[in-house]
C-alpha cells in the first residue's frame, strides 16, 4: 500500500504548484504573498527530507487557512509515518478533510485508506474528522473571514473622519492600509461578504441572506453552522452497506 501512496504523492506534487494555488483559494479568501512563499517552503522542506518540520507547517499553517493540499499532505505524512507516528486512522481523517471540495484525487485517496479501515478504527476516523471539520472545514473558515467583513463594515458605517469641512468621511483600508471612502471601503465589504454569505446559505440549504442585515444573525449562524459540522457526510463509495 505504501507503494501506491508514494506514486500518488509523486504525482500529486508533480502538479502542486497550481494545484496548490486552486485548492488554497477557492472559495476562501486570496492568496497572499505570505501564503505563497509559506507553500514554497514547505515544499522545498518536505523534498529536503525534513518531515517534522514540513508536517508542522502543513498542518498548522497552511491547513488553517483552508489549504487542501495541505491538509492533503499532513494525512498523507500520518499514512507514510514521516515527520510523526504512522497513524493510518489520523491520515483518514485529514483525506476526508481535504476531500471536502469533492477534488477527485482526494476523494480516491480517502475511499482507498477508509476502506482497509475496520469498524473500530472507522469510528475514531469518524469523531477525528468532525474534530477537523469544527475546525479548518470552509464553512469554519469563511464563517470567520465573513465575522471580519461585518466587523469591516461597521468600521466603515461609523469611521472617523479623517479630513476637515464636508468632505467625505475617510477611514483606513485594513487590508492596504490606505485612506479611502467610507462608502467605498463598505460597498467592497458589502460585495465580498455576500458573495461568502451566499455560499455559507447554499450549504447549509438555507433561505438566502443579506449581507447589510447579516450582523444581527452571526451568533445563531455560528450555532447552524456548528450543528451541521457535527455529522458526517462523506460517506465512501462502496461503504454505505457496511456502515
Amino acid at each position: 500500500m505504501k507503494q501506491t501512496y508514494s506514486l500518488l504523492v509523486a504525482l500529486l506534487l508533480l502538479a502542486s504548484a497550481p494545484a496548490m494555488a486552486q485548492w488554497a483559494e477557492i472559495p476562501t479568501s486570496d492568496l497572499d504573498n505570505r501564503t505563497l512563499r509559506t507553500q514554497a517552503k514547505v515544499e522545498s522542506l518536505y523534498q529536503r527530507g525534513d518531515y517534522k518540520r514540513a508536517h508542522f507547517i502543513y498542518s498548522n499553517e497552511l491547513a488553517r487557512r483552508g489549504d487542501k493540499y495541505a491538509q492533503y499532505m499532513t494525512g498523507y505524512m500520518y499514512q507514510m509515518g514521516q515527520g510523526v507516528d504512522e497513524d493510518p486512522v489520523k491520515a483518514s481523517a485529514w483525506y476526508r478533510l481535504a476531500a471536502e471540495r469533492r477534488a477527485p484525487e482526494f476523494i480516491a485517496v480517502r475511499d482507498q485508506l477508509l476502506q482497509t479501515l475496520n469498524d473500530a478504527q472507522r469510528a475514531r476516523s469518524d469523531e477525528l474528522y468532525v474534530a477537523l471539520r469544527k475546525e479548518y472545514s470552509d464553512l469554519v473558515i469563511i464563517m470567520g473571514l465573513l465575522a471580519g467583513d461585518v466587523a469591516e463594515m461597521k468600521v466603515a458605517r461609523t469611521g472617523s473622519r479623517l479630513s476637515g469641512g464636508t468632505s467625505p468621511v475617510k477611514v483606513v483600508d485594513p487590508k492596504t492600509g490606505r485612506t479611502v471612502s467610507a462608502d467605498y471601503l463598505r460597498s467592497r465589504n458589502l460585495r465580498i461578504a455576500q458573495m461568502r454569505l451566499d455560499y455559507i446559505t447554499t450549504h447549509l440549504d438555507m433561505e438566502p441572506l443579506e449581507a447589510d442585515e447579516v450582523s444581527s444573525r452571526m451568533d445563531g449562524l455560528w450555532e447552524i453552522v456548528h450543528e451541521h459540522l457535527d455529522g458526517v457526510d462523506d460517506e465512501p463509495n462502496g461503504l454505505n452497506a457496511a456502515h
